[in-house]
């Protein structure tokens, strides 16, 4: 024993001395990494040598050279399990989740209570010990664990401050941690099996009581980690994927996989493989390989938790004992994780490519458990990975299943014999590529619902939000003026400080634009393509957001009063969608169904519009036999039909006949006439000088003038105005100073 103890000093005394020398080279995160993985290579090492005495206990017994109480016993081995795992992930999130250092204090805590009760540790692992290489190596791990818990707990002193406001989030996470890390054989260890002895089996209670948590877990978790970092949400995944790793490998120890007599427990079934690539794929974000989990491994889960092939004989299969639980546990990991890391967003959701991708790995992967299952057969006739060796699958699918097994090709290679079942095996694996393609669709299907609730979820919000901000505005200075111009129906259309930059680019697209335009202008907006027109257009109509500033439709902000502003505004897009199959009666009367223009009304003035632009003898067929003018006129009458005061176009005289021309013009004449606003941009200058009152040049996002038409004239023409002011002084979009949008904020 005093070796041991020996042991463990000196590897304290040495990791100790190695990380705060390691703190004077330059790549100190590199050192720090490096030292976590030999750390965690160590304790693997340890905890694979051999079985653990603690693990056969039933209902708190004794234990053979342990002087500890049963209950203490199992919570020591339990919080060094969760107390190493977390050692071993630390310093790869020490700076993108500095909040993760706060459980620094409890994992010195227990390696402290480790080294103190050393001797009944090795004993819980062990039983009555000599000094073998497995006590060694325990030792071995409690001092890399105690020294590094040190070192970690000064390193992380300075968070308790900054991170303070997380404490909270913490304590929840050490409860999510012990039940993550929970060993297996904890129900057996603390009651009796014999007393409890009720079978999971053919969907019976209990079956599905085992179930549930597949679908109760990933929700919760995608719950609590809503609207936290990316960082923070791969790290949460990744510690469950090794805390569910690692009591996975309670059934892999050496001696029980070494030797060709031990193959049928190698862990190549298609579920087993998940525990192992899952945590490798959130380690060092293998995005090819996560795929083949996403499409092959949640299906091949679900199977084996709807039809699980444990034995249930004796205690076998019954609810508290540790197999049954590590069937379990191993299937959840592989049923949601995949799930769960795409719903999360820390892998994309997968396309064509890696779907294809995934079905190729899948193929190497069949056709290695093909020759495997064929070859370990002549040492263990019970060697079935991926149940392709048995009539399992075939004996729950029926007779005809079973039929496909007939047709068997044998062939001897030396001493050994090999036995294929060509016509089931590749069925097989025909239809499990047609399944989990059909599970694909049911992914995006689930993706896209909760998508949608979220966005209706958000639009609530924003509606809530917006009611809220237009009342504060509406106090502020100003207020008044706008409660004036929304209630009296004055028509007027300002733009304030309007500024838009899409996504993350560098420059904006438009810049503090600002503009007034008053009832009765026809207000002409000039620029070349790409100058932050159209930008403007459909900022005002509420197609997208504004980045900054703020535009008011008749007394209506835009943002804060969607709905209010809408019910002024009548649109005519560059790029107009029309119902084709209807007529142009029954789509202008569906318009006007939407904005409740009462029937009279709405009839008059689609007698109107029918006359001003000779539709009579169309208007009641099809909109799909319509020419492109006949089209723009149908997007116009459905634009006034409920009589905006400001109407928008985007170059609305695009392709049309010079009569078409003449009448669009005269229909822009009279609505403003009538005392509202007409905003319309246009390319053709000559149009634009004849009709417009006030005209006004964007270039590279910035407004160069608002100037009269009339006063341009009195100098020269409009198109040599326009000509000068864009191709005078060089003019750039302005750059975006701001700082750029992070991941995960």
């Amino acid at each position: 024993m005093t070796v041991l103890y020996l042991t463990m000093g000196l590897v304290a005394a040495l990791s100790l001395e190695a990380l705060f020398l390691g703190r004077l080279v330059k790549r100190q995160a590199v050192f720090q990494c490096c030292t976590s993985a030999v750390f965690a290579a160590l304790a693997l090492a340890a905890y694979l040598a051999d079985g653990d005495v603690i693990a056969s206990v039933y209902a708190m017994g004794p234990i053979a050279g342990v002087g500890i109480p049963s209950g203490l016993a199992l919570a020591l081995v339990w919080a060094t399990t969760a107390a190493s795992v977390f050692l071993s992930l630390w310093p790869f999130f020490e700076r993108r989740v500095p909040a993760f250092g706060l459980l620094m204090p409890l994992a010195a805590a227990v390696f402290v209570l480790d080294a103190v009760l050393l001797s009944d540790y090795i004993a819980l692992h062990t039983g009555p010990f000599g000094l073998t290489l497995r006590p060694v190596l325990l030792s071995a791990t409690v001092g890399f664990g105690l020294g590094y818990a040190v070192y970690g707990l000064i390193c992380t002193l300075p968070l308790w401050k900054r991170e303070r406001r997380n404490l909270g989030w913490m304590a929840l996470s050490v409860l999510c941690i012990a039940l993550c890390t929970a060993p297996n054989y904890t129900l057996q260890f603390l009651f009796s099996p014999a007393m409890y002895a009720f079978t999971a089996i053919d969907l019976n209670l209990w079956h599905r009581i085992l179930i549930y948590p597949a679908m109760v877990i990933p929700i919760a978790i995608y719950l609590v980690t809503a609207g936290r970092q990316a960082e923070t949400k791969r790290l949460i995944l990744l510690y469950y994927g090794l805390a569910a790793l690692v009591n996975f490998m309670s059934t892999q120890k050496f001696p029980m996989i070494w030797g060709l007599e031990h193959v049928g427990n190698w862990p190549l079934h298609l579920c087993n493989t998940a525990c192992y690539v899952l945590p490798l794929c959130l380690t060092f974000k293998l995005k090819r390989v996560f795929y083949f989990t996403y499409f092959i491994n949640v299906f091949g889960a679900f199977v084996a938790l709807t039809i699980p092939n444990y034995s249930t004989e004796g205690l076998n299969g019954t609810i508290l004992v540790s197999s049954t639980l590590h069937f379990y546990r191993a299937h959840y990991q592989a049923f949601f994780m995949p799930l769960l890391c795409v719903a999360m967003g820390v892998f994309e959701r997968p396309r064509l490519k890696q779907f294809l991708y995934s079905m190729a790995g899948f193929l190497f992967y069949y056709l290695a458990v093909l020759w495997l299952n064929a070859f370990f057969t002549n040492f263990d006739a019970g060697v079935d990975f991926f149940f392709i060796n048995s009539d399992f699958v075939a004996d729950k699918l029926g007779t005809w299943a079973e039929r496909l097994r007939d047709v068997t090709v044998v062939f001897t290679a030396g001493s050994y014999t090999f036995k294929l079942y060509p016509v089931y095996q590749s069925l097989y694996f025909l239809v499990y590529c047609l399944l989990a393609l059909a599970m694909w669709f049911l992914y995006e299907l689930g993706f896209r619902t909760v998508e949608g609730w979220k966005d209706l979820a958000a639009r609530r919000k924003k509606i809530r939000m917006d009611a809220l901000a237009l009342s504060v505005s509406q106090a502020n200075h100003g207020g008044d003026t706008m409660k004036e111009q929304a209630a009296s129906g004055q028509a007027t259309l300002s733009i304030r400080g309007f500024s838009k930059r899409y996504g993350k680019s560098d420059v904006y697209a438009v810049k503090d634009a600002v503009l007034e335009v008053h009832g009765g202008e026809i207000f002409g907006f000039l620029g070349p393509n790409g100058a932050g027109k159209s930008t403007i257009i459909k900022s005002i109509v509420g197609i997208q957001p504004i980045t900054e500033g703020s535009i008011l439709v008749c007394g209506h902000d835009v943002e804060k009063d969607s709905v209010g502003a809408k019910l002024n505004i009548g649109f005519v897009p560059d790029h107009y969608a029309l119902y084709e199959k209807l007529t142009a009666r029954e789509y202008v009367n569906y318009i006007a169904d939407l904005y409740r223009v009462p029937k009279k009304e709405r009839d008059e003035r689609m007698q109107r519009f029918v006359d001003i632009f000779e539709l009579q003898k169309a208007v009641d067929d099809p909109i799909s036999t319509y020419s492109h003018g006949m089209k723009q006129k149908v997007a116009i009458m459905a634009a006034l039909i409920h009589d905006p005061k400001v109407w928008i176009l985007d170059e609305p005289l695009t392709g049309l006949d010079p009569n078409s021309i003449f009448q669009v013009k005269e229909c822009m004449k009279r609505h403003a006439a009538e005392g509202n606003v007409v905003f319309f941009s246009s390319h053709l200058i000559d149009v634009v000088e004849r009709v417009c009152d006030r005209i006004a040049i964007i270039r590279k996002g910035q407004l160069q003038c608002v100037k009269d038409v009339k006063e341009i004239e009195s100098h020269t023409t409009l198109e040599k105005f326009y000509m000068d002011v864009i191709g005078g002084k060089e003019v750039q979009p302005v750059p975006y100073k701001g700082k750029p949008a992070t991941e995960g904020e």
